[in-house]
């Protein structure tokens, strides 16, 4: 039972963070102050009853700490490391001395977190094993550790302090120059967790895995059962799969296989297996090098870098301007999947490897996930290499420059194109405009696309509507023929015929998606005049059931910038806004309902089943409260799933679905 209420508070402590998020740094709540205050007593609640608290709880309010520097703390037990192996036989022949767990190897910063009755009074980093550093402002941040126990005990854990790949893409992404990226997991964790400032770690989330207990738990003989028992206490439980005496190598091999699955599941980034024998006085019999204690071992997996040949250097341009290099190589296999391309990241990059087209490079795919150069096997001799870079952009073909930055204290060189209406920088744009959620033009892909703008064929989006114009040329082109040509203008044609809301999603206003341009349509009858004099008057949009302060600023800042309306204007001369026939089927037990949709489904896209549901009589939402009425979950369900189970929304899954 205390399992189940650990549970439930480790749930509440994450969505309620979230919310107060989505309210204190982005003004969009997602929650009422009555639906965030049920929840919140409910947390406060089982908090008293079970005694967990964890660092990050809202209850808490912990606030953020700067320290001078981080102070040193000598261990009393040290924190040595593990002999390695790449052997599955090396694990076999251990496991055949006494039962023993194997565990993922965590590629992050091992941490030890000392509670004294009860409470976190100590965190330290592993350092040199026998002297770390203190980081107990940082721990106290840290996204899934108690600071309370349930019991009034004294124990010191071990474990491992990481970033999970997940939250390290999406703060990758929130970083507009490759040479600031971060370039593993590992490196962002470790930075984050040695932060002066306690504010830099807790907006990184980081998570902790324990992997011991060193000092406490007497009671308890098996590291397991150690384990299971911090489950209880609040902590996560690092998957695990026991072995005995009589586990054969095809067993292990195995086991080793599916702990690796484990880890792609739950986007953990890890760099092995760890095996070590679960009965504790055993492990304490065996003794320790001076590097690394008896009872355990790191199976690090196969070597990483594979032998290929450089075949040419790509450029491609981002919305900035910057111009990245993308190494093209002899397709190698890497972990099952084929890898062919790499970012080179910048001139700096190239210069430091001195890569020349036929070098034999060494590649591999950095914990597993991202794909990198790592060194040039046929450097030698050139003292006198230098980069020879695009002079001009390879999409608009104005003159490319270099720009020296800071990174790290090093002097990294940058390749852009600064020319504002270079084609590159805009085919995102074009890509959405034509996508199927906004004008809908079947055959436009985005290369398509690139392929018509560095021809000339388009330079706006209304030239988009002219391409008829170049139908012969068309005709001509490497993968058109009369067919394919003919099948492009009559879709062109075909797309001039759309939704009020399309055309509304194709503008890419910010906020606009979908859903909101649904809303504008019934609000305006599918009126582009009417709501272009609401867009450019000081109609106040909020009226609108659904629409904040935040869309009514969007719509009015977007309609006040004379370049979009006259694109708004070119673009709906040569549209016909059509107007939807309203048959609802007012029998459906969606009609008058309010639905939200979550996941992937593998039927229908989340479009088409949005029209379905309203084709049924429902409001489809794009978030969930106390009023929606269903939730549609498919696949890889995110954060809506949480809200809909804390708000007890009922789900329907795909597999319920009426049609």
């Amino acid at each position: 039972m205390i399992n189940e209420k650990t549970e439930r508070i480790k749930y509440l402590v994450a969505f309620l963070n979230k919310c107060a998020e989505e309210y204190y740094n982005f003004n969009s709540p997602s929650l009422s102050d009555a639906e965030y205050d049920a929840l919140f007593d409910e947390l406060t609640e089982l908090e008293k009853e079970t005694g967990v608290i964890l660092a990050n709880s809202p209850t808490q309010k912990v606030g953020y700490t700067v320290v001078d520097g981080l102070q040193k703390v000598t261990h009393s037990i040290p924190l040595l490391s593990l002999a390695k192996t790449k052997d599955v036989d090396d694990v076999l022949k251990m496991s055949q001395k006494q039962n023993g767990c194997l565990t993922l190897k965590i590629d992050g910063l091992t941490v030890k977190l000392v509670y004294n009755n009860g409470e976190l009074v100590e965190a330290s980093t592993r350092g040199d094993g026998n002297e770390g550093e203190i980081i107990t402002h940082n721990a106290k941040v840290f996204t899934n550790i108690p600071l309370k126990l349930p019991q009034n005990i004294n124990i010191t854990v071990t474990g491992e302090a990481y970033i999970d790949i997940d939250n390290f893409n999406q703060i990758n992404e929130s970083i507009e120059n490759d040479e600031d990226k971060y370039s593993t997991p590992r490196n962002l964790a470790a930075g984050s967790v040695r932060q002066l400032d306690s504010t830099v770690c807790a907006k990184r989330g980081v998570k902790f895995f324990p992997f011991n207990v060193i000092e406490g738990m007497e009671e308890i003989p098996l590291k397991s059962e150690r384990l299971t028992k911090l489950k209880d206490f609040g902590f996560d439980l690092i998957p695990l799969i026991k072995l005995t005496t009589n586990s054969d190598y095809n067993f292990i091999e195995t086991a080793i296989n599916g702990l690796k699955e484990k880890a792609f599941e739950m986007m953990l980034p890890i760099d092995g297996i760890v095996f070590s024998y679960d009965d504790i006085k055993f492990s304490a019999s065996l003794g320790k090098t001076s590097h690394h204690f008896r009872d355990g071992i790191a199976y690090k997996f196969g070597d990483p870098f594979f032998k290929t040949i450089l075949k040419e250097i790509e450029w491609n341009i981002s919305r900035t301007g910057q111009l990245t290099p993308v190494a093209i190589f002899k397709p190698v296999e890497i972990d099952n999947t084929i890898v062919e391309r790499a970012s080179l990241h910048n001139i700096s990059f190239i210069e430091n490897l001195k890569l020349l087209i036929g070098d034999e490079i060494l590649v591999s795919k950095r914990n597993m996930i991202i794909p990198h150069v790592e060194e040039n096997l046929s450097n030698t001799g050139r003292e006198t290499y230098k980069c020879e870079y695009p002079a001009l952009c390879p999409v608009c073909e104005e003159k490319t420059v270099v720009e020296t930055t800071k990174s790290n204290d090093k002097n990294v060189a940058v390749l852009y194109c600064n020319n504002d209406n270079c084609p590159g920088k805009q085919i995102k744009k074009f890509t959405h405009f034509v996508s199927k959620q906004a004008i809908n033009i079947d055959g436009l892909s985005e290369q398509i696309l690139s392929k018509f703008i560095n021809k000339g064929y388009i330079k706006t989006l209304s030239d988009i509507f002219n391409l008829k114009d170049y139908y012969n040329e068309i005709c001509e082109l490497e993968g058109f023929g009369v067919k394919s040509a003919t099948n492009l203008i009559q879709s062109i044609e075909a797309a001039k015929n759309t939704p009020f809301a399309n055309f509304l999603v194709a503008l890419n206003i910010d906020l606009i998606g979908k859903n909101y341009a649904l809303l504008l349509e019934n609000h305006f009858s599918s009126n582009l005049n009417t709501f272009l004099e609401a867009a450019t008057s000081d109609y106040d949009f909020t009226q609108i059931n659904g629409f904040g302060e935040m869309i009514n600023n969007s719509i009015h800042e977007w309609f006040n910038n004379d370049d979009n309306l006259n694109e708004f204007n070119e673009i709906k001369s040569y549209l016909n806004i059509e107007v939807k026939e309203n048959n609802v089927d007012t029998n459906s037990i969606f009609y008058q309902k309010t639905v939200v949709i979550t996941g992937s489904f593998d039927k229908y896209t989340r479009d088409e089943l949005s029209d379905l549901l309203r084709d049924l009589g429902a409001k489809v939402t794009s978030s969930v409260s106390k009023n929606t009425d269903y939730l549609i979950c498919g696949e890889n369900a995110g954060s809506k799933l949480d809200k809909a189970k804390a708000l007890n929304v009922q789900i329907i899954t795909a597999e319920q679905l009426p049609f």
